[in-house]
């Protein structure tokens, strides 16, 4: 059975995915040691800018034109809007070539290989529920469930899947959540009108699971560790990362935060860029 690891990168105005996925990919097969491919619309800047990316596979995509726009935090202060291309990754079940894939986004950063058990393990489909914020104080219930009185909340940022015919069901299941958003969106109580893969995968985890406490879903190891886009990475040093943490009530200002073998999702992927750039995020 083959194994490797996906990255999607779709660059916009204001981050180089390709950059951010060439800097994950390097952690997954140091820590890992598993061949990564990429999914991108951008071959030709991946050559140009890269050609020495490493990548096992890079399959391409077609453009997407989207009306989606988010804004992209660069701490509590700086912020650019950009076009946010986020609608190809139930595509994922056609795309890779491994029997079993670990799924991971550009900004989720490895320093531990907590996932090398997990690409073992014959379930189905395994992805985090559980996480942790660096910032101590900040609330955590739009990750818990998707609305307060609605379904638990899932991170469709990193997951694994084996190609079998349930998991076929469930990207099937998701390409038709994203057909029908204002139909789902609207009945599980969805404010927000952007689609989010997030939501759209623990729509799909619930409807697989029976709208039960079912078995679909198995945890990941561990917690998902995430800093959030007001916050700043400074640098990495093998498995140690530095942040600064926005504080509480206090706009501008930070708090030092060290991690040492977490991995880490990390928001702010402008100040990952200037890292990767120059070795500083800030």
């Amino acid at each position: 059975m083959t194994q490797g690891a996906i990255i999607f990168a779709q660059n916009n105005s204001a981050v180089d995915y390709i950059k951010l996925a060439v800097f994950a990919a390097s952690r997954i097969r140091q820590y890992l040691d598993i061949p990564v491919s990429i999914v991108t619309d951008s071959p030709d800047w991946l050559a140009h800018a890269y050609p020495d990316h490493g990548f096992d596979q890079i399959i391409i995509i077609g453009y997407s034109d989207t009306t989606q726009y988010k804004k992209f935090h660069d701490g509590t202060i700086a912020s650019k809007t950009a076009e946010w291309k986020n609608l190809t990754r139930d595509q994922v079940y056609d795309l890779t070539p491994y029997d079993r894939t670990l799924v991971i986004d550009s900004d989720y950063i490895l320093n531990s290989s907590v996932f090398k058990p997990a690409m073992d393990n014959h379930y189905d489909f395994q992805i985090y529920s559980k996480s942790m914020d660096l910032a101590s104080w900040r609330p955590t219930d739009e990750f818990y469930r998707i609305n307060q009185y609605s379904i638990p909340f899932y991170w469709a940022t990193t997951f694994i899947f084996e190609k079998n015919s349930v998991t076929q069901a469930f990207f099937d299941l998701i390409v038709y959540i994203k057909s029908n958003w204002l139909y789902f969106r609207t009945l599980y109580g969805i404010v927000d009108a952007k689609f989010r893969n997030d939501f759209a995968f623990s729509i799909a985890i619930h409807i697989m699971n029976g709208k039960t406490n079912g078995q679909f879903a198995v945890e990941l190891p561990g917690k998902m560790t995430y800093s959030k886009d007001k916050d700043i990475l400074i640098n990495t040093d093998g498995n140690k990362m530095k942040f600064l943490v926005e504080k509480k009530d206090h706009i501008g200002e930070y708090t030092l935060v060290k991690t040492t073998g977490l991995d880490v999702h990390v928001m702010n992927k402008i100040s990952l860029s200037r890292y990767i750039d120059g070795g500083s995020g800030v």
